[in-house]
């Protein structure tokens, strides 16, 4: 796998003044590493993106920037991102961080004392959430 990767190569998906794009960059700046998206082939003919991968793959994020009211859908497309960077890091990358950039709207997924809170505490999911002015915060975890 390389580990460079061209700027604007690494945005083929997000437009420059897509919502996705400038989360990314936010994050970036958080954790103090270009993410960017990226194809990985997990076997001859299978293809899986990733939204949001550091050159040395040691950041794996999904991005999930929905808008307007909580609905059932963006509750599906969160856990089944989850889902899918979970099988990541468990069968092709056991050092990664893995997690979600979520926009207000869809960090109700996680609300506090929600089994989806539990269980990416217990995970080692990472959340973040990003505003509409475009800052980047770890979403708060209820230790309880």
């Amino acid at each position: 796998m390389s580990t460079t990767m061209p700027d604007e190569l690494g945005w083929r998906r997000f437009g420059p003044d897509s919502a996705e794009r400038a989360a990314l960059v936010a994050l970036s700046e958080v954790l103090g590493v270009p993410l960017r998206p990226r194809a990985l082939e997990l076997r001859p003919g299978t293809m899986f993106e990733v939204e949001g991968v550091d050159p040395e793959s040691r950041y794996l994020f999904q991005v999930v920037v929905n808008r307007g009211t909580y609905t059932s859908q963006q509750r599906n497309k969160v856990l089944a991102d989850m889902f899918k960077l979970l099988w990541l890091r468990a069968t092709r990358f056991p050092e990664a961080e893995v997690g979600l950039v979520l926009s207000e709207t869809t960090a109700e997924a996680f609300k506090p004392r929600s089994w989806t809170s539990l269980a990416a505490r217990e995970l080692g999911f990472a959340l973040y959430v990003v505003t509409t002015d475009r800052r980047v915060t770890k979403l708060a975890s209820d230790e309880s």
